[in-house]
């Protein structure tokens, strides 16, 4: 099965204006943990592309993505727009070229992403070398099909423990319920109490209904993963971003071939 771009590379990525400072591009790189920023025109265009290797290389000061600068160098930084620091017209792709072709432009040019595009040449994503090495982990995997596709263990630590925090707050709305139930049947409230603790009620109602669709999303993830379909779209058979599977645990689609569906109808 021909692999393409759309298949590996990250979705609706975090991107930036050349008019916006450099200091509001270094603290999205931070905010984010990326590297690359695309740059676009007010038609969500590619005009450019901006690294923190570039900003490191402009900016009058040591930076790093770990170390937040002080009031005076941000003042320095904000005085500098991106356009002014970007690569122009950078070299695309689009969504539904073939990996191989992506991966050869990228060890050609030494890049370090391929900005995305869709048919109108409308930013659709970012090719990046971890993406490119993810591909390749997960193409060898399909090779042996012996054992489960590696999905990040951050990732899955990420959900396990988050997994846990949900289940002891469905124990703790349930307390409260409870407590709620047992106050109105031993302590007669009047209207105004009656209709305060009936808000209450609903609010924790609700709170709980939504941490309980959270948990069985989850546990849907955390199947998949024991499984070793994590991380692999089942529709394309390409990977699903960490930062989706983050937002979306229960999902089994990347967000291109959801994307797709929906069109569909």
């Amino acid at each position: 099965m021909k692999s393409e771009v759309k298949s590996h590379m990250t979705g609706e990525p975090i991107s930036i204006e050349p008019d916006a400072s450099a200091l509001a591009a270094l603290d999205l790189m931070v905010e984010h943990g990326i590297r690359h920023l695309p740059v676009i025109d007010p038609s969500s265009r590619v005009c450019g592309v901006l690294s923190f290797d570039d900003l490191r290389a402009a900016l009058p000061m040591a930076i790093s993505l770990g170390v937040p600068l002080d009031v005076e160098q941000r003042g320095d930084a904000a005085e500098i727009a991106v356009g002014e620091v970007m690569t122009y017209s950078p070299v695309v792709i689009r969504y539904d070229a073939p990996l191989e072709e992506a991966a050869q432009l990228m060890a050609e040019g030494r890049f370090g992403c391929l900005p995305v595009v869709d048919e109108n040449g409308v930013l659709d994503g970012i090719l990046s070398e971890t993406d490119l090495l993810y591909a390749l982990v997960t193409m060898l995997w399909a090779e042996r099909r012996t054992e489960p596709a590696p999905a990040p263990l951050d990732l899955v630590g990420a959900l396990e423990a988050e997994r846990a925090h949900l289940a002891e707050q469905l124990a703790a709305y349930g307390r409260h319920e409870q407590e709620i139930t047992e106050t109105r049947r031993d302590t007669p409230l009047d209207e105004a109490e009656e209709g305060s603790a009936r808000e209450d009620g609903f609010l924790t109602e609700q709170l709980a209904e939504l941490a309980s669709r959270r948990l069985r999303a989850i546990d849907h993830a955390l199947e998949r993963q024991r499984r070793g379909e994590l991380a692999i779209c089942e529709r394309c058979e390409g990977r699903i971003p960490d930062a989706r599977l983050r937002a979306l645990p229960g999902t089994n689609l990347c967000i291109r071939c959801a994307r797709e569906l929906e069109a569909q109808g």
